[in-house]
């Protein structure tokens, strides 16, 4: 194969993509202020604690320009939406992680109403170092969503110093107590509030002082209104709550840990226009922290049509979640299996599934488990939504052993194949093991690699991917770019300096980027018994590449119709 096959097989009229919103996104160190005159060391998603929100209405695609220029390998997670598997930035899981002064470009699609977020899924604890942020999905009808009138993000999380720093306690949108600039209301407004806790290792219980919050989304998935004094959230949860603004004051919003609601770890403010008394102090209490109604899962129920609980699922199945000795220490596990040893839940596309998750762990050692699926979402058992409208959540708080709710009942619809990640969203409890797969089988896109390996398991295209280690793309390097396909197929790797302005779709060949003007033939091969086609390059010692930027999209040869399909595409910058 060379240039001109790719040229002339192309050359045919082709749609543009189109209701795509385009971002650049680069993590890097920086430096964050988290309350007047206190700046840490942070990892910042462009320069900023949080991170930039995305927001993007349904139907839209959108395309994220990532680099990295932290010092070691990352991914990007998007937490809670059922995008396909290859964009769901697990490293080895979805793609090789991105080394240091590479790229990704994540297109998501199909994305689902509600209130998400981002940060990362690699090893370490760099959600502890400040990268977070939100992805807010408006419904493309803004008639599905209740009324209201002012909204605001709230991020919840606690900072340790993970880089070095004189400051340690609880953030509220990346500021501490003293940092807060109030959120500004006028009385008879209908206030929204998309809350989420981003930490690594904390649950905490919300209030507002003087007002009742009504629960109208959990995780991003409408529900049927609750109203509530006080909201338990687990690492990973979200909900979004209407406040109706009645009581005019000055207020504090106030956050404690869920194990002792007598304590005010952080506070926002929350100021009616033309009340100019002073903020409430830091430390203080609402009642309705400390002593208020929670809201309980046991009350929810979706608001929209869902698929029913079913009295047949497919296949049935428990979480165990435990502790245990391994060679280095104490480790998290679930069904006596710490990651990476562990047996993958197996599942059909198309099964209805049912999970008891139940904590089992020492009682002199309560623990709070927010246990997190990627790809889906559960329908909770047991609750107002009966079997007809149960809540669908994708992170679900299992409390410790021998408390009411340390035993959740769920089902999931098997409808997006791959092998996607189950785990706790405890960071600590995370790198102790607590994490094993569900595993699709069969071959879902029919280009012969298994669905369990397959880092597209729905789209038949050839993956390109690059080295996860910053040593590979240096002067004088030697590496190679690896191309999933068909084992025994015939692969070609084209590179070049430019990309087509808006991606063309030519189905079902695939969508070509790589501008065919500027693409040169890079190297043939055929992909190996394990799917895999490596192409060898050696980078010359001449430090003037450095900062060249080279894309690469292979074309794959196929006993699918027309013979043939486009690759991804993967840039690469030498360094």
């Amino acid at each position: 194969m060379t240039r001109h096959f790719l040229l002339c097989t192309l050359l045919v009229t082709a749609p543009a993509v189109a209701q795509t919103v385009n971002v650049n996104l680069v993590a890097a160190p920086g430096t964050a202020t988290v309350a007047p005159g206190v700046t840490v060391n942070a990892w910042l998603y462009n320069g900023a604690m949080p991170g930039p929100a995305l927001r993007v209405t349904q139907g839209q695609t959108l395309r994220v320009r990532f680099r990295n220029d932290l010092p070691e390998p990352t991914a990007i997670h998007w937490h809670g939406q059922p995008i396909q598997l290859g964009m769901d930035g697990v490293p080895d899981i979805s793609r090789p992680p991105i080394a240091p002064g590479q790229e990704f470009v994540y297109e998501l699609t199909d994305l689902v109403p509600g209130t998400y977020w981002f940060h990362p899924h690699a090893h370490g604890m760099q959600l502890d170092a400040g990268l977070a942020s939100f992805l807010v999905v408006d419904p493309a009808n803004p008639g599905t969503d209740p009324s209201y009138d002012v909204e605001q993000t709230i991020m919840l999380d606690e900072w340790t110093n993970p880089l070095g720093g004189g400051f340690t306690g609880h953030l509220l949108n990346g500021k501490s107590s003293a940092g807060q600039a109030p959120i500004v209301v006028q009385s008879g407004q209908r206030l929204r509030l998309r809350i989420l806790n981003a930490s690594a290792v904390t649950s905490y219980v919300l209030a507002l002082d003087g007002h009742p919050m009504t629960v109208t989304h959990t995780d991003g998935n409408r529900v049927r209104p609750v109203t509530v004094q006080a909201l338990p959230i687990g690492m990973g949860e979200r909900y979004d709550v209407i406040v109706d603004c009645s009581n005019p004051g000055v207020w504090s919003l106030a956050a404690a840990d869920i194990t002792n609601r007598n304590a005010t770890l952080v506070r926002g403010v929350i100021q009616y226009a033309g009340q100019n008394q002073p903020a409430p102090a830091p430390g203080y209490v609402p009642p309705n922290l400390a002593t208020g109604s929670l809201l309980s899962y046991a009350q929810l129920a979706a608001f929209h049509p869902v698929a029913p609980i079913t009295p047949a699922p497919n296949r049935t199945y428990t979480a165990t979640l435990g502790m245990g000795m391994g060679p280095g220490g104490m480790v998290h596990t679930i069904n006596g299996q710490s990651w990476p040893n562990v047996t993958p839940f197996q599942v059909t596309t198309g099964d209805q599934v049912q999970m008891t998750i139940a904590n089992t762990g020492m009682p002199m050692m309560p623990e709070y488990h927010p246990m997190h699926i990627h790809g889906h979402f559960f329908r909770l058992m047991g609750t107002a939504g009966g079997t007809a409208q149960p809540p669908l959540k994708d992170t679900i708080l299992i409390r410790p052993a021998g408390q009411a709710g340390s035993s959740v009942q769920v089902q999931m619809t098997m409808d997006n194949p791959g092998r996607w990640v189950f785990h706790c969203h405890n960071m600590e409890h995370l790198a102790t093991g607590m994490m094993t797969l569900v595993e699709y089988g069969g071959d879902a896109d029919g280009d012969g690699v298994a669905s369990r390996i397959d880092y597209e398991p729905e789209s038949a295209t050839p993956v390109t991917t690059i080295s996860g280690t910053a040593a590979a793309f240096a002067p004088g390097a030697l590496g190679s770019v690896a191309v999933q396909w068909t084992a025994g197929q015939s692969v070609a790797l084209f590179a070049g300096l430019a990309e087509l302005s808006t991606p063309l779709a030519f189905p079902p060949y695939g969508t070509l980027i790589l501008d065919p003007a500027s693409a040169s033939l890079f190297g043939t091969t055929t992909s190996n018994a394990g799917s895999l086609a490596n192409v060898p390059y050696a980078i010359p010692s001449d430090p003037n590449l450095i900062g060249l930027r080279i894309g690469f999209q292979s074309v794959g040869l196929s006993a699918l119709p027309g013979g043939f399909r486009l690759g991804t595409f993967q840039a690469m910058t030498i360094r």
